[in-house]
């Protein structure tokens, strides 16, 4: 409401010129551009605009809008946070970040207001927190290594790039070659900047030297950026089309399956469970809703299972939906626990790691945009194999599945939203961790890296995993660790909620089997062997026999077994029907007796542990009892020392008001004293004992 003097006042500051955008100008370099009052800023091409707000006081939100207008129009550029209140850039930083720009943020321990420097740093995104002297040296530098990137050859990009994913993937177990090259290459442009590193190999030689930048890099190409409802009208055609499509086929009594593949921090999937319930409430029903989210960045899911995020979100949610949906925490939102509680949050690998099953939607957003073609074609053959037919596929607005018609159908194509055609006869695609068709365009690990890029031990075990049986390393309770390539083919996931139990995902005719030996294993630490079981693999059975080992473990670490898978081969139809007659009854008495023994022992085990919980839980009640007792004794005393402070309360206004009557008393004789003075007209003097005057 008042003229702003900004522009003058910097402009006492630097020889460059300032100006207040009040048009659109065209942005020229060294010259410095402020933003008027009443007004928010964007970018479109190279010309800066200023418009009057459209949201009311208390939504506004200038600088997310700002650096969102930059992620899109300059790409990787830099975003500086600054001294102010709010929270205000929070938002607006994960754009620039995920579109490869740089983060620097001053430190909140300089800045006269901390709260803006605060919640940009809580967002995890900022590269650079110093004081303002620091960010200008930082800026200075970056700008360097981006000039050096931009002047090495093709040829030997290529080459330091394969050497830098080959030692990533040593590192993480990530393989980063099927993402596209341009996007492998700016990430690792945006990494030699924050870093200071003058040219690829020296970041090379650093990330080798420096164990913590090869997740620093992991995160940088995970690219864990994403906003609630992003792209609003997909999310309004999903609401409007599909999800009532979901609620009519499964009824008030069904259970409606959804994957969120490539999750980061959560806002997918809780738009998608906000739609849901807001559906549920319209139709006064409420099925049971699973959401899976999934994502390789556990920094990303950490934020999403916390489900907290900055006041900035204003931006993207309505007031119904923040109220509705949130808990406002200072300058913070919190997700409602009835929103929580539908999504399971899950380290996953789309790529690696067997699918969800059984699914009504796939919602994958900005991930294929990511990867080469070929990857994309195997991604999508996935996901159609996890819906089931008739299922949705919900994508990113530059992305498509046409690629795969003959598994897809549009759906709403603006929205980018497919539906799944019927299986055929052929079995879904294999995702191999490098497909072949981009191997072909690296150069070949000994041209570009010579042989020290592999250490031995790596060699050895990759050697290893490619001729040794499927495999899975699963902890004391059963749980999944790690799986090695082709164990995927004796898991098969029933409906249901989500769970890394082996026992309950493996093949159902090697639980009964399996659950034995791990319990043999962790009893005796002794590996054992089960016997033969006829498995059914698409119409052909199977013999397959389980090998199961504890491993040696520190005494600090949790006890660990090796499942693995000995395939026998096929089982013919003589065989089998000869087994089955004459010596499968006996086998399945000797297998059902060794499972009750096992359920005994684990029964055993179980009433050993519920005895000493209870003793603990009774302990635990007394020493409640005696702590209530204290504060009930507390509480006594305090009430004691009020009615006492009472007391003497009400002695002080006693005192008081005896005080006051004397004061006036007193007021009233030197009244009465000076007008007899006065009425007398003779002079007079007060002398003290010496003749004095006083």
């Amino acid at each position: 409401d008042y003229p702003s003097h900004l522009a003058e006042i910097l402009g006492q500051c630097t020889a460059m010129p300032v100006h207040q955008v009040d048009d659109t100008p065209e942005l020229k370099p060294d010259c410095v551009y402020v933003i008027g009052p009443d007004r928010e800023l964007s970018i479109t091409g190279n010309h800066v605009r200023a418009r009057p707000f459209t949201e009311p006081r208390g939504r506004r939100a200038p600088i997310d809008m700002f650096f969102r207008s930059i992620a899109a129009a300059r790409g990787d550029g830099f975003a500086v946070v600054m001294t102010g209140a709010g929270s205000d850039g929070a938002v607006g930083v994960r754009k620039v970040k995920e579109a490869g720009g740089v983060i620097l943020v001053q430190d909140p321990r300089e800045a006269e207001f901390a709260m803006m420097p605060r919640s940009a740093i809580a967002t995890g995104v900022a590269d650079f927190i110093e004081p303002i002297a620091g960010l200008t040296r930082r800026i200075a530098e970056t700008l360097q290594s981006k000039k050096a990137l931009q002047q090495t050859s093709e040829e030997e990009a290529d080459q330091q790039i394969f050497k830098i994913l080959a030692f990533l993937r040593v590192r993480t177990g990530h393989d980063f070659a099927s993402y596209k090259s341009a996007t492998v290459r700016r990430r690792i442009g945006r990494r030699m900047e924050v870093t200071r590193q003058a040219s690829l190999s020296d970041y090379a030689d650093y990330l080798s030297q420096t164990p913590e930048e090869a997740q620093d890099l992991l995160g940088d190409l995970l690219i864990s950026v994403t906003s609630f409802f992003r792209d609003r009208e997909s999310y309004a055609e999903l609401a409007e089309t599909v999800i009532p499509t979901l609620f009519d086929a499964h009824g008030e009594h069904g259970t409606i399956r959804i994957w969120s593949a490539g999750c980061a921090t959560g806002e997918e999937a809780y738009s998608i469970a906000i739609l849901m319930l807001e559906e549920a409430e319209r139709r006064g029903v409420r099925p049971d809703i699973q959401i899976f989210a999934s994502d390789l960045d556990e920094g990303a899911l950490r934020t999403a299972r916390e489900g907290r995020y900055p006041r900035a979100i204003e931006a993207d949610l309505s007031e119904e939906r923040l109220e509705r949906f949130f808990l406002q925490e200072l300058e913070h939102y919190r997700i409602r626990k009835e929103v929580r509680d539908l999504v399971l949050f899950a380290h996953h690998s789309a790529m690696k790691d067997p699918p969800f099953m059984h699914l009504d939607l796939v919602s994958c957003r900005n991930l294929l945009i990511y990867l080469e073609r070929e990857l994309q074609r195997q991604l999508l053959a996935l996901f159609h194999y996890a819906l089931d037919p008739g299922g949705f596929l919900f994508l990113g607005s530059a992305e498509s599945a046409d690629a795969r018609s003959d598994l897809f159908a549009s759906h709403a194509r603006d929205a980018q939203i497919y539906t799944a055609k019927p299986r055929n006869k052929h079995s879904v695609e294999l995702l191999n961790q490098l497909p072949r068709s981009h191997r072909k365009d690296l150069p070949k690990p000994s041209q570009a890296t010579g042989r020290a890029e592999r250490s031995p031990v790596a060699a050895h075990a990759a050697a290893l995993e490619s001729v040794a049986p499927p495999s899975v390393l699963v902890d004391e309770d059963q749980r999944i660790l790690h799986l090695s390539p082709g164990a995927g083919r004796y898991i098969m996931p029933p409906a249901g909620p989500l769970t890394h139990d082996l026992s309950e995902i493996v093949r159902p005719e090697l639980r009964g089997e399996l659950r034995s030996a791990l319990h043999r294993a962790f009893a005796s630490q002794e590996a054992n062997i089960t016997l033969p079981v006829n498995v059914g693999f698409d119409g052909e059975r199977r013999r397959v026999t389980m090998f199961v080992a504890a491993q040696p473990s520190e005494p600090h670490m949790a006890a660990q077994a090796l499942v693995m898978f000995l395939d026998g081969g096929a089982v013919a139809e003589g065989e089998e029907t000869e087994e089955v007659g004459q010596g499968d009854g006996a086998r399945e008495v000797r297998r059902l007796r060794e499972e009750v023994r096992s359920a005994q022992k684990r029964l055993d085990a179980s009433r050993r542990e519920h005895e000493s919980s209870a003793q603990e839980l009774r302990i635990a009640n007394e020493e409640l009892q005696s702590i209530n007792e204290e504060y009930r004794s507390t509480a006594e005393e305090l009430e004691t020392s009020k009615e006492e402070l009472q007391s003497i309360n009400e002695e002080l206004q006693t005192v008081n008001s005896e005080l006051k009557t004397k004061l006036d008393n007193v007021a009233s004789a030197h009244s009465d004293l000076q007008n007899l003075i006065n009425a007398t007209e003779i002079g007079t003097l007060f002398l003290d004992a010496d003749l004095r005057i006083k």
